[in-house]
């Protein structure tokens, strides 16, 4: 009778992967006292993710998700094709957005988060 050695697991990513996630959920800041209550980045340099819907210059509703420093950033949309759409963004009002993508289509984005 032979006996079944165990093999070792072996994880579904890399080692440098879940450093970086790691890293990460150490700088994500919790503040309540402000609406947009998440955001991650060390002292002096942070990095916020927002939940967005908006349109498209025809009143097409889009959604998608950001991320923005400072006063500009990037992400993603889903437009009425439900198609995913690389967009710049850049802070227009209080919660909203302008973006544009690579064919200069532009959105009017508002965080819904």
């Amino acid at each position: 009778m032979t006996a079944c050695k165990k093999s070792e697991i072996q994880p579904a990513y890399s080692p440098s992967q879940e450093t970086e996630q790691i890293e990460k959920k150490k700088t994500v800041h919790t503040d309540t006292n402000y609406e947009y209550e998440k955001r991650t980045g060390t002292s002096g340099h942070y990095e916020y993710t927002y939940e967005v819907v908006g349109t498209d210059k025809q009143g097409n509703e889009v959604t998608g998700e950001v991320e923005v420093e400072g006063k500009s950033g990037n992400g993603f949309i889903t437009n009425s094709n439900n198609e995913e759409v690389p967009v710049e963004v850049e802070w227009s009002g209080h919660g909203i957005l302008k973006a544009v993508d690579d064919e200069g289509n532009e959105y009017e984005l508002r965080v819904s988060n």
